[in-house]
């Protein structure tokens, strides 16, 4: 192949790669992205017809594909730039053999990339990167001994290469050698103090043999000695999901110890209200206010979240003022939650809402939360044609909006008596996927397809249970819906609600006052024990560690 040609179509492909590093996730970005992706394949593809012999071109092109996630086609080029690469060429048949290794590894077709691997080690036996890749592949297999044998190799020729030391913690934890994973573990710590991985690496060890709280101080070493591109701060917020409390107590062992650095109060706030514990996240935020750790305006805006889920409209109110106050420029989503406090601190007086609503509106015309704010309040006072065209222009925007094809559907159905035209909307909702957050089995309700409703409710629950009970809360809400609360304290409606207040669910606005179409505790609360519930569960609702 021409060596300029050569030189150009990968000078192109860099700029492909370094575009998306720093790209933003909006659909124009995406599409530009795929523009160009095209562009460097045409190119590709051009020469490759013209010169299908350029096994330098070919190989150029399948790591193309496999970046661009077109693996079989990517392998498919590796296959027949092997067979092209003359015998002398080792180096490249090498790096032929790892690409194809990459591809199997993908695909979790550990067998083929073994057999891959070991092509490559008879053309390149000290190669670390084919050592490294047989060892991970061969973990994968359960074949520990070959693991180690491969790791501990790189170690004799790379003795500080803590990616190694990684997996041989991971080996021994798979022989049940606890105290040998550990000090794999502890060594790279001592070695790279500064360095975020080898904390995150530790966690995971440490996670693997179920000591969860260390696991999560690691991880928040890890977040505190260097950036690593928010690795640690999304492992934290996954491990949150299945340990929550060892996760919690960990963010207040490190606020305790450094009260001055406001990261460890706001995390655990953010953990926190992903968790609907808005008692224990308002507890953090107000330490952050007393302590003026933080000078921004989100910490306001959150407490006010928080207050707003307690039901403590005033103080939600007092502290959304000064988040809209130091933010400044007009900031919609603040407006949104304005206009919801007001709504409900004054019971369905919406003057002020509809206010802060159009701000909203003037400054995001298609903002979603404020479209369907508005519609909900519009519907407060019997005003259904103007909710319906609220609702036609989110949908509009956003064709398949989960709650706005169920609103619109709502409206149409027990407002303006068009059942059929309301239909329309109830099935495109049930065509979406059964994720809890498309509402799906809601819209099958109003179809009159109970027994799949049922069957959504118990899909979100065995999907992933999270602490603070939401997926409960949604299924309860679904089953009070189809009539499950009338039938008795023996329903799996009243067990999907005791399940979310026991799981921590600290919404008292979503339980007590909330009546938007859908997902609400209306028809529930007509269930003679519902208050019991409650009162058992007041914990939830208050301000604590």
């Amino acid at each position: 192949m021409n060596n300029r040609i050569y030189s150009l179509l990968i000078a192109f492909a860099l700029t492909v790669t370094a575009f998306a590093a720093f790209a933003q996730t909006s659909d124009e970005d995406e599409r530009l992205r795929q523009k160009m992706q095209s562009a460097v394949m045409q190119v590709y593809d051009q020469h490759l017809q013209d010169n299908p012999a350029d096994y330098n071109a070919r190989f150029a092109r399948a790591n193309q594909l496999f970046y661009n996630g077109d693996y079989n086609r990517a392998l498919e080029d590796a296959k027949i730039t092997l067979e092209q690469i003359p015998q002398k060429e080792k180096d490249l048949k090498v790096e032929t053999l790892l690409l194809m290794a990459k591809i199997y590894d993908h695909n979790s077709n550990y067998a083929d990339e073994i057999s891959t691997l070991r092509q490559a080690a008879e053309l390149n036996p000290k190669s670390l990167a084919v050592i490294d890749m047989l060892g991970k592949a061969s973990y994968h297999v359960k074949d520990y001994n070959a693991a180690e044998k491969n790791f501990q190799t790189i170690l004799r020729e790379s003795p500080m290469n803590y990616d190694a030391m990684y997996w041989m913690g991971k080996v021994e934890v798979k022989r049940n050698k606890f105290p040998e994973a550990a000090q794999w573990a502890n060594k790279a710590v001592s070695l790279f103090t500064a360095d975020p991985q080898v904390y995150i690496n530790r966690a995971d060890l440490l996670n693997e043999m179920q000591q969860y709280e260390p696991a999560a101080q690691d991880l928040i070493s890890a977040m505190s000695v260097g950036d690593d591109e928010g690795r640690s701060l999304r492992a934290l917020f996954a491990m949150s999901d299945t340990h929550y409390d060892e996760v919690m107590a960990a963010l207040a062992s490190s606020a305790d110890k450094a009260p001055q650095v406001g990261m460890f109060q706001y995390v655990r706030a953010q953990i926190a209200m992903r968790h609907h514990h808005y008692g224990q996240a308002l507890n953090n935020l107000r330490a952050i206010i007393a302590g003026d750790l933080y000078n921004y305006h989100t910490i306001e805006f959150n407490t006010a979240r928080c207050l707003f889920h307690l039901s403590d409209y005033d103080e939600a109110l007092k502290y959304v003022d000064i988040a809209i106050a130091k933010a400044g420029a007009v900031t919609p989503e603040y407006l949104v939650l304005r206009a919801q406090i007001e709504r409900f601190r004054n019971n369905g007086k919406t003057d002020k809402a509809l206010e802060n609503l159009n701000l909203a509106l003037k400054t995001e015309p298609n903002n979603a939360d404020a479209l369907l704010t508005k519609a909900r309040l519009l519907l407060d006072q019997r005003k259904d044609n103007d909710a319906l065209e609220c609702a036609n222009t989110l949908l509009q925007a956003y064709p398949t909006h989960p709650e706005g094809l169920l609103l619109r559907g709502w409206i149409y159905k027990y407002r303006l008596n068009q059942p059929a035209v309301a239909k329309a909307d109830f099935q495109q909702a049930a065509n979406a996927d059964d994720q809890m957050y498309f509402l799906r089995g809601f819209a099958l309700h109003e179809l009159g397809r109970e027994e799949d409703a049922r069957q959504w409710a118990r899909q979100i629950i065995e999907k992933g249970i999270l602490p603070g009970g939401e997926c409960y809360f949604v299924a309860a809400a679904l089953l009070s819906d189809i009539g499950e609360f009338e039938a008795g304290d023996k329903t799996q409606a009243i067990n999907y609600l005791r399940s979310a207040l026991a799981n921590g669910y600290g919404s008292r606005h979503e339980l007590l006052r909330n009546e938007d179409p859908y997902v609400n505790m209306k028809l529930a609360r007509r269930y003679s024990d519902f208050q019991t519930l409650i009162d058992q569960n007041t914990f939830n609702f208050q301000e604590r560690r």
